[in-house]
């Protein structure tokens, strides 16, 4: 018998289970002890690129049109300022991914969803959560909208072999939150400098802080999805509840925080919280032998 065989399942791929685990991975994600669905290893078809990329750019330029009209332009600084940090951050997170990256094409189409999830969350925010919620229920139109990104990637069958575990779901997680990201901080780069006086780099420091907030809450949502692909080898709708659910619980609380309680606690929190669910994805990897056969050069067996 395998030696992963003999190990006691470490997670259950019921909707409670994977609830708990999901708030349980901000301090402590469990590690996959045995051996994973057979569809993590599924061979990868070849995915043309340009149709992705196409994709992406007009995704992100109809965001950023419809969203600003032609301010993007007129503020380019402020455009690259809102930019960086997600940017820097989504590379990160993508080289975090060694043993078999995600292709670049992909990331940019999910990149591109969460620019345009900007402005349907701008919609919904003032129509919706506003008036019953105010300012803190952001997160809970804004969290499903970005995650739902991740799940017609993880879902699509020409393309979800892509999606093979909770570390692909990081990637992609962090890919709509970086687009996303990019496109609030470009408005609120400005609103703080040329409205409200701010010194311009105390206002990139800020966005660049919660833009790293916005790619931690929706990678921690595909970090859900990936545990369901791994523990059932296919997920559905049900499967976007646990990791959004406590990312838009903990949007919630940081809109609804004093800058104190926002910068000091949660960042760091969920700065930890990334840090251990990537470096617990990599041993899972590493333990299933991606490190020797990435899955589209092993057979399964």
């Amino acid at each position: 018998m395998d030696e992963l065989e003999k190990l006691e399942p470490s997670i259950d791929a019921s909707l409670g289970s994977m609830i708990k685990e999901a708030f349980k991975s901000l301090i402590n994600p469990s590690p996959v002890l045995t051996t994973p669905n057979s569809s993590i290893y599924l061979e990868r078809p070849h995915s043309p690129l340009y149709p992705y990329m196409f994709g992406a750019v007009i995704f992100l330029f109809t965001g950023l049109g419809v969203a600003y009209g032609g301010q993007w332009l007129a503020y380019l600084g402020y455009t690259l300022a809102g930019y960086a940090a997600p940017l820097y951050l989504l590379v990160w997170m993508f080289r975090n991914d060694r043993f078999e990256r995600e292709p670049v094409a992909l990331i940019a189409y999910t990149f591109g969803w969460g620019a345009i999830c900007g402005i349907a969350a701008g919609i919904l925010n003032q129509v919706v959560a506003r008036p019953i919620f105010g300012i803190p229920g952001a997160g809970l139109i804004e969290e499903p909208l970005k995650a739902y990104g991740v799940f017609l990637i993880a879902n699509n069958r020409r393309i979800n072999s892509e999606f093979n575990d909770h570390l692909d779901g990081m990637v992609y997680g962090a890919a709509a939150g970086a687009g996303f990201a990019g496109l609030e901080n470009f408005w609120y780069i400005q609103q703080m400098v040329v409205n409200y006086q701010y010194p311009a780099i105390l206002a990139i420091f800020i966005r660049s802080i919660t833009a790293f907030m916005h790619i931690a809450w929706t990678a921690n949502a595909g970090r859900s999805l990936g545990l369901a692909k791994v523990k059932k080898g296919y997920i559905n709708l049900r499967d976007l509840i646990p990791g959004v659910l406590v990312s838009a619980l903990i949007h919630f609380i940081w809109n609804a925080s004093s800058p104190l309680i926002a910068f000091a606690i949660l960042f760091p929190i969920m700065t930890n919280a990334i840090r251990v669910q990537v470096k617990t994805a990599l041993a899972d990897e590493r333990r299933w032998g991606y490190a020797c056969f990435a899955p589209d050069e092993s057979d399964g067996e």
